[in-house]
């Protein structure tokens, strides 16, 4: 037959057992357990801002070109007997690389102080040449005793090619003679319909659309024609010291 537990004693002993009841975690109603959040907090540094001074460019500078103005003596402010390269480099620099460049030599005496080619057919002032030529018809000449030391001889100026050169008094391939200045003169005579002229120390070969410059009879004599000025235009203009074909036949 067992022992009661004495009234106090088991009074006790629950009393126990709350308490260690009471120190588990605390329950809901619903029996879950619930546990205080956890807040992390991260600090970032900011960044510092750096501000990049703005750059401006250097405008762009063109230069201005160099005005070709046609002379007797020279073009633009290039004159006769400069150095080829001051000539050449101006010319490149406006109108492109040249579109022929050619030397010549001229080793034979022709009895007048001048030099012909080894064919006798051209002759120059000098025994080295060379021949510049670029798209807007123009060429320029050079010269010298010595092939190292070419010089600015002299230049012509042919076919109309949309790029205008002009004398100082503005006479051009094209100019009409009755549109040019009382400056531009005719020479009497000429080869059929081909004469010649001269403006501000520039020789032109002109153009008669009417009647010719000359002509022969039927007698073989010649005729020296009067065209109208309104019939003749310049088509070729040409200035200083050039190589001369020595078989014309006018």
């Amino acid at each position: 037959m067992r022992k009661l537990l004495p009234f106090k004693l088991m009074v006790a002993t629950v009393g126990v057992l709350m308490t260690a009841c009471s120190s588990s975690s605390t329950s809901t109603s619903s029996g879950a357990s619930t546990l205080a959040p956890t807040t992390t907090t991260t600090t970032v540094a900011a960044t510092p801002t750096t501000t990049v001074p703005a750059t401006t460019s250097p405008p762009t500078t063109v230069p201005t070109p160099i005005v070709l103005t046609l002379r007797g003596d020279g073009i633009g402010p290039f004159d006769l007997d400069v150095a080829a390269s001051e000539v050449i480099d101006a010319i490149t620099a406006q109108f492109g690389p040249p579109t022929s460049d050619e030397s010549r030599e001229y080793p034979a005496g022709d009895g007048f102080g001048g030099f012909q080619d080894i064919n006798g057919e051209f002759g120059f002032f000098a025994q080295f040449g060379r021949s510049v030529c670029w798209s807007i018809q123009f060429c320029a000449e050079f010269g010298s005793n010595e092939p190292t030391a070419l010089l600015f001889a002299g230049w012509t100026y042919g076919e109309e090619s949309g790029v205008s050169l002009a004398s100082t008094s503005g006479v051009t391939i094209g100019t009409r003679w009755s549109e040019a200045p009382p400056t531009m003169s005719v020479s009497p005579g000429g080869c059929y319909s081909v004469g010649n002229g001269e403006v501000d120390g520039i020789l032109l070969t002109l153009f008669s659309e009417g009647d010719p410059f000359s002509s022969f009879d039927d007698a073989g004599n010649y005729i020296e024609g009067t065209p109208a000025p309104e019939d003749v235009t310049v088509t070729f203009m040409q200035a200083g010291n050039l190589p001369a074909f020595l078989f014309g036949d006018c």
